[in-house]
């Protein structure tokens, strides 16, 4: 009995089923592939950042004890005609946390360290990064490229702690690559913490793309990493629940 082979249609119709479901399989794979990375790099961020906060207030005691001032405007302006905060606790703790973290450069108002642009999570611009540093908010980098920003001491007698992870990214969008922290004496705090925060900007309820507050959208957004290891809630975010079903699937 004769062989019988493919015929040529017969293997480009074949081509044409594989590339159609290559099509629309692997950039899902590569993404969920990306979203694990961050995963990762967060929750090794947050241990490295815990230590360091826990060493700092072993040495200094916590930081209700340390005599802060809240960061407020002065009452005077700059050159530009901007308020003048009074950071001097800002400063104070990021100079005490640095002594236990490994960094590779202090950003100043003088030096041009980056100049990303920043989103939230519903796609409103909030700025660029190097408006953090040229307002004379702390910043600086660790030795593996994260940025940290020492956020303004205010209510709670607590800071916020902005992350934002090494990224070949053009921009930064908070709850995709930038994540919040807020550090209390208690210890070092993700945002988005079940129970944890009584406003809804620093809640679950603001990992959300389209929440309502464009400066703080995707903010809540760092626990859900941390805890539930996964960023399905930019894929499925109605269904997500802290009590409920944590991932998509």
């Amino acid at each position: 009995m004769p062989l019988r082979g493919f015929t040529l249609v017969e293997v480009l119709i074949t081509l044409g089923i594989i590339g159609v479901v290559a099509a629309l399989t692997i950039p899902t794979l590569m993404q969920k592939t990306e979203e694990k990375h961050i995963v990762s790099q967060l929750k090794k961020e947050y241990t490295i950042l815990s230590q360091a906060y826990n060493l700092m207030q072993t040495e200094y005691g916590t930081i209700d004890k340390w005599g802060l001032s809240t960061t407020q405007a002065t009452g005077e302006k700059d050159e530009d005609g901007n308020d003048i905060y009074d950071r001097s606790a800002q400063e104070l703790f990021s100079e005490r946390l640095r002594k236990y973290l490994n960094v590779s450069q202090i950003c100043t108002t003088s030096l041009n360290c980056d100049n990303k642009e920043r989103y939230s999570l519903n796609g409103v611009k909030i700025g660029d990064r190097n408006t953090w540093y040229k307002n004379g908010t702390p910043t600086f980098f660790l030795s593996d490229g994260t940025f940290i920003s020492i956020g303004w001491f205010g209510t709670g007698g607590k800071f916020d702690i902005l992350v934002s992870l090494p990224t070949k990214e053009k921009n930064l969008v908070v709850g995709k690559n930038e994540f919040y922290f807020s550090a209390f004496p208690k210890g070092l705090i993700p945002h988005g913490t079940s129970g944890a925060y009584t406003t809804a900007t620093d809640s679950f309820d603001s990992c959300d793309k389209n929440y309502s507050n464009d400066q703080t959208a995707g903010r809540g957004c760092t626990a859900w990493v941390i805890y539930n290891e996964n960023m399905d809630y930019l894929h499925c975010r109605d269904d997500l629940s802290w009590d409920g079903k944590t991932k998509c699937d």
